[in-house]
């Protein structure tokens, strides 16, 4: 007889129960060397302790739940445009489940996400290197999997995570309640990037409706920018996803930033993370220390930079 599920002791009878939750947060890790002002306290939510790694993991979870609810998953292939994390937590899901999954990611993509993806059993299809429509590979990539579910919609189904409500409905339901728990209500200041914008979306349409006075503050990249995972939103189309009532401030950030910043992550905090936590993080500090802000901070640190060792073997050279 199994022993059932105990998050106390760290213990699951289904590797999906461990994608944070009230029960079982990830963890919220204060900053001690980097902090933007003496009036503030900045702390990271650790999304990397998820399963597969990333902050993706409650995203993919609840979009195939989504779909599943709504009968449209049974016999289905999942096809899915991605940069890395979410196609790897849908690929990993997809293989518990027995769901065959194609996913189209950008052609530089890193090697260490198409590995994973592979290693999951994913068929990964990349967007051609010498494309020249002018569009974001994002967009490219979203238009080769949208062709792909059009060639033959009784067999492929496309859970759309920059258009899916459920993405934000993850991060309402999970993310904004933990980091509500963990901060005693105390939290005043949320910072997360522009990416699919379900983690923005959901996480601060829950705080806000705890108390109105939480600001919500958009970590997005400079036009041109090289920062995975997240991104500008006047040179790529905007997700659905998105609701701008719900961003109070955006603080802009570039490479630069984003690469001093993780660097400083390493070697004065220990902190594992992946570019765009170095990025969300950047301008956290950056939007704090300027504005002289007090009170508790919370910035997203959507994965580790396990995924990443090519990018960190060029920033820490």
């Amino acid at each position: 007889m199994p022993l059932g599920n105990h998050p106390k002791l760290v213990r699951y009878d289904d590797l999906l129960d461990m994608c944070g939750d009230t029960a079982h947060p990830t963890p919220l890790v204060r900053l001690s060397a980097l902090q933007p002002n003496p009036s503030a306290d900045l702390y990271v939510k650790c999304e990397w302790t998820n399963p597969f790694g990333s902050i993706k993991d409650r995203t993919a979870k609840w979009l195939l739940n989504g779909l599943a609810e709504r009968g449209q998953l049974q016999g289905k292939t999942i096809v899915e445009a991605t940069s890395g994390n979410t196609g790897i937590a849908l690929a990993a899901i997809c293989a518990r489940l027995r769901v065959p999954m194609v996913a189209v990611a950008p052609h530089n993509l890193s090697p260490e996400k198409n590995a994973l993806l592979r290693a999951f059993g994913a068929d990964v299809r990349l967007t051609p290197a010498n494309d020249d429509s002018g569009l974001h590979p994002m967009d490219v990539a979203f238009r080769m999997a949208a062709a792909i579910r059009d060639s033959d919609p009784d067999r492929y189904v496309m859970p759309n995570q920059y258009d899916n409500a459920d993405n934000a409905r993850a991060h309402y339901e999970s993310t904004g309640p933990e980091i509500w728990a963990q901060t005693e209500g105390r939290i005043m200041h949320f910072f997360a990037g522009f990416g699919t914008c379900g983690t923005l979306v959901g996480t601060s349409r829950y705080l806000k409706e705890q108390n109105p006075g939480i600001r919500t503050i958009g970590v997005q990249p400079v036009r041109g920018h090289h920062i995975s995972g997240l991104k500008n939103m006047e040179e790529t189309a905007v997700p659905a996803n998105l609701d701008m009532s719900l961003v109070d401030d955006i603080v802009w950030v570039d490479d630069d930033m984003a690469d001093e910043t993780t660097r400083r992550l390493y070697r004065e905090e220990s902190l594992m993370v992946g570019p765009s936590a170095g990025a969300i993080i950047a301008g956290a500090l950056a939007y704090l220390g300027d504005t002289a802000l007090g009170g508790i901070a919370v910035a997203i640190a959507p994965d580790s930079g396990q995924k990443a060792a090519s990018y960190l073997m060029q920033i820490m050279e």
